[in-house]
């Protein structure tokens, strides 16, 4: 399943190093080539096949570096030229010719409009004013194989071929225009020429955004595929840097032209309106940078040394306007690719934080990083002899207390409810029990008091008439015959005036008294004494619950009173948290949660944990990961459990991966403001520096308007 995954990774990179480098560029080259429009087309013969792949051979420079010729005996030979299909496309147009040494035939350029084709050098003799061409398509230039009916490409091979003169001149075969442009020079792009030329390109900020993204799925996967989920991210990372930060290789560089001829405007009204931004050089339609207008504007109409790119891009005009001089002058800003990588940055960081624990991460490396000291006690007397620091691993074993949580209405289910046993408090002096209850007490004597009164198997005859006993017996009815300790009980229950009224109303209509404060009167003053109340088996119902109404919601209060007490911890000692929520105690855990029990019997089942959990054994062992002490002087120790070999990497790695992220997110944002203001400030720059050149070249010279 790994080596899977890992194939799938690296095909993805492979893909998308393919379609960004490979595909794209090449997409971009065809783009610049545009069809001319064919008239007729037709399949290469085989014969016209071979020829035109021996002459596409042969017009291969020789390898010169070490690299150029490894790649040749391997046969990947950089930018070869090769056919894009195998078609002849049959057209008739003019062509243009531009000199550049009237001794060398390699060194001239022939146009089709402004496509640039390649003709073979026995072809220029064949140059008509309007000529049937045939042509292929190649990935560099269209290559010319028939021209006016002759065969190029085997005349080249024949020796016998009779060539006519030369009648051509550096200027255009074309007859309806007179334009003379000269080709001076051709060179290959500076650095900073293709810089500028790819200056908006965001493409490896996307693919390190990738890669982040692919080493985050990595920290969420199991330990044995994150080795290789974190190798397939680091192959993206390393080569997309290289291309980053790598010279650009020859054969990426396009070729330069250095041209003269009368700068033109073209259009319909060109020559009406000369500032216009549409300019021509022969047959060749100028692309101007914007900022550089207000600069030309003298030199149109005038002879004119340009230097322009495969796409007819001004890259310098004259002596002073230059791309090149711009560049190294006055870098480029690519805030881009700065402000993209941030933001993925941060998209990342989020999702980082969000899914996966990097607070235990952080802090168990950073552990790690301080060294470790590990503290092993029995007794909280050897305890507070050691000083804890974060990062100690302890190992402890006694006797503690399981907290209870000050918040355990909330949603959280605890498995000891109410006590959480992921917490221990250690002191060295803890009650064993819960404390006593005078409320509790009350309510028991009078549940006591009132179920053996009430109740018809336990029902007491002895001292009445055998003749009376015998006839309540057979009437089914019950008799109290201890009335006044169940007033007396209620009184010391229900202190107050709205407490269990209907019980206190309930006790009047028994003894038909006055009021309940007379009635309490009387029974302490032992008037009741010996009084005995017969009740029939529904009014003895209705009095028990009555009686366990009033004491439910007395007994309820009280538990959760006493739940609430406990949650207060005493002054000092040590809180032990597991930081992994795991239990710290071997216990049983009850069945049903306290407080889904009965009122009645909630205080007995709090009774019972209690004395499990105020004084219970417990063993932890771990790394301590945080240390705080609150306003009682209890310190607050959380332990998370130690890692191991593999789990330490994986916090190691998400400890470095955040670092990481925040380094990228500071750093690119700081670069991408200060970047994307340099570029809003940078063409007013260049104009001043420009206006300040042809100041000092000519101080006649006045300074263009805008």
């Amino acid at each position: 399943m790994s080596v899977l995954i890992f194939l799938l990774l690296v095909l993805l990179f492979c893909v998308l190093f393919i379609w960004t480098k490979i595909l794209l560029p090449k997409k971009h080259l065809r783009s610049q080539h545009q069809e001319l429009n064919a008239h007729h087309q037709r399949p290469l013969t085989d014969a016209e096949l071979t020829l035109c792949r021996t002459y596409l051979a042969q017009r291969q420079r020789s390898p010169i570096s070490f690299t150029e010729r490894l790649l040749s005996k391997l046969n990947l030979a950089r930018n070869t030229c090769t056919l894009r299909d195998k078609s002849v496309y049959t057209l008739n147009h003019s062509i243009t010719h531009y000199s550049l040494s009237t001794s060398v035939p390699e060194l001239n350029r022939y146009y089709l409009d402004a496509i640039e084709i390649h003709l073979p050098p026995n072809g220029q003799p064949f140059i008509t004013a309007d000529n049937t061409i045939e042509l292929v398509y190649t990935n560099q230039s269209p290559l010319v194989i028939t021209l006016n009916g002759h065969h190029l490409l085997d005349d080249l091979n024949s020796s016998s071929t009779q060539i006519p003169p030369s009648t051509t001149t550096d200027t255009s075969i074309r007859k309806e225009t007179s334009e003379r442009v000269a080709i001076l020079n051709v060179r290959r792009q500076t650095v900073e020429e293709y810089a500028l030329t790819h200056a908006n390109n965001i493409s490896e900020a996307l693919i390190l955004c990738c890669a982040l993204l692919l080493i985050f799925c990595s920290l969420l996967t199991p330990l044995k595929f994150m080795p290789w989920i974190l190798l397939a991210s680091f192959l993206i990372i390393l080569p997309c840097l290289w291309l980053m930060y790598r010279r650009p290789p020859r054969g990426h560089l396009q070729e330069i032209r250095t041209m003269r001829g009368r700068l033109r405007p073209w259009g319909l009204f060109g020559e009406a309106n000369p500032k216009q931004q549409n300019l021509s050089l022969g047959i060749l339609d100028l692309h101007y940078p914007e900022h550089w207008y207000p600069y030309i504007q003298k030199d149109i109409g005038q002879e004119t040394i340009i230097e322009v790119d495969e796409q007819n891009r001004v890259v310098q005009h004259g002596p002073l306007l230059s791309l090149t001089h711009e560049v190294k002058k006055f870098p480029l800003q690519n805030w881009r690719h700065n402000l993209t990588l941030a933001v993925g940055s941060l998209l990342i960081l989020i999702m980082t934080t969000s899914w996966l624990p990097t607070g235990i991460s952080f802090k168990i490396a950073l552990a790690r990083l301080q060294g470790e000291q590990r503290v092993t006690v029995t007794d909280i007397d050897q305890l507070t002899q050691h000083t804890l620091h974060v990062g100690d691993v302890i190992d402890i074993k006694g006797s503690g207390r399981c907290i209870v949580p000050q918040t355990y209405q909330s949603n959280r289910t605890y498995d000891f409810l109410p006590f959480d046993c992921s917490a221990i408090y250690w002191n060295t002096h803890l009650s064993n029990t819960l404390p006593p209850s005078p409320i509790i007490e009350k309510t028991q004597a009078l549940l006591a008091t009132t179920s053996r009164q009430l109740d018809p198997d336990n029902n007491d005859l002895k001292g009445l008439n055998p003749q009376l006993a015998s006839a309540i017996q057979k009437s089914g009815m019950i008799l109290l015959n201890n009335f006044s300790d169940i007033v007396l009980k209620t009184a010391q229950l229900c202190a107050t005036s709205q407490d269990c009224p209907r019980l206190k109303s309930a006790l009047v209509n028994l003894e038909n008294a006055k009021d309940w404060p007379m009635l309490v009167e009387q029974a302490k003053s032992g008037k009741l004494d010996g009084l005995n109340v017969l009740l029939r088996p529904n009014s003895a119902q209705n009095l028990t619950n009555l009686v366990n109404v009033a004491t439910t919601t007395f007994m309820s209060k009280e538990t959760r009173k006493m739940v609430e007490t406990l949650s207060h911890l005493p002054r000092n000692g040590y809180l032990f948290i597991n930081g992994q929520g795991q239990l710290l105690v071997d216990q049983e855990q009850p069945e049903t949660s306290l407080f889904d029990l009965e009122p009645a019997t909630q205080w007995k089942e709090l009774q019972r944990i209690s004395a499990q959990l105020l004084n219970t054994p417990f063993s932890l062992s771990g790394i301590i990961t945080s240390l705080q002490r609150d306003d009682q002087g209890t310190l607050h120790v959380v332990v998370h459990q130690q890692p191991n070999t593999h789990a330490l990497w994986r916090y190691v790695v998400t400890t470095l991966f955040l670092v990481c992220l925040i380094v990228l997110i500071v750093a690119n944002t700081l670069l991408g403001i200060h970047r994307l203001r340099s570029n809003f400030s940078r063409y007013p720059r260049i104009k001043q520096d420009y206006e300040a050149s042809l100041s000092e070249a000519s101080p006649l010279l006045l300074r263009p308007k805008e």
